[in-house]
């Protein structure tokens, strides 16, 4: 075995380490947020599979015109919880009161992110976050986010009523969006399901 083969060896072991340990925390947090609202504790168990959940790895680069290009457009996550580790560099920003806020980096610190089908499944009471990043003209970006996501099958549907989103399939879900970034160029996401 050489020095590069030895090497990505252990950075895959890394990697599949990070994904199932977030896994994990995203479960534990999902099923005590649930929990205050009365949902079973066995409902993410039973939806959200090591299978059905992903990790991805971002690169961003450096860029001259970083003021003007996202690194990544303003969005929410189509997920119930993204965990999500980045470097040192900064550049993720949350929108809150109709201003952006940038989060520090801290080498310590895993950022949660509630996502979409939480906010339907919560009936509002949990909000998913919209974020962006912003390019750095110097440096590289790096980030891991683990989504934390449903099977096809599953079905999210408001916890109290009167009901503000209706039910639907995280499937039916994932289509939605997609089309709607095929028609239209940007994810509509939740308001296709108010009630």
């Amino acid at each position: 075995m050489s020095y590069g083969d030895a090497s990505e060896k252990v950075l895959r072991s890394n990697i599949g380490l990070f994904a199932i340990k977030a896994g994990s925390l995203a479960e534990r947090l999902a099923e005590y947020l649930a929990h205050n609202m009365g949902v079973k504790s066995s409902y993410f168990r039973e939806n959200c599979l090591p299978s059905s959940s992903y990790l991805r790895m971002n690169r961003y680069p450096p860029c001259p015109l970083s003021f003007e290009v996202y690194g990544l457009i303003p969005r929410t996550d189509s997920d119930f919880l993204t965990v999500l580790y980045q470097d040192q560099v900064g550049g993720l920003q949350l929108r809150k009161d109709g201003r952006w806020l940038s989060v520090r980096p801290n080498p310590q610190v895993l950022i949660i992110n509630i996502g979409d089908l939480f906010q339907a499944l919560s009936n509002g009471v949990y909000k998913s976050i919209e974020h962006r990043v912003v390019g750095q003209s110097e440096v590289e970006r790096y980030s891991a986010g683990y989504f934390y996501c449903p099977s096809d099958e599953a079905v999210i549907e408001s916890l109290s009523k009167p009901a503000v989103y209706r039910k639907f399939s995280f499937n039916e879900y994932r289509q939605q969006v997609q089309k709607d970034v095929g028609a239209t160029g940007d994810k509509v996401g939740l308001s296709r399901f108010v009630l």
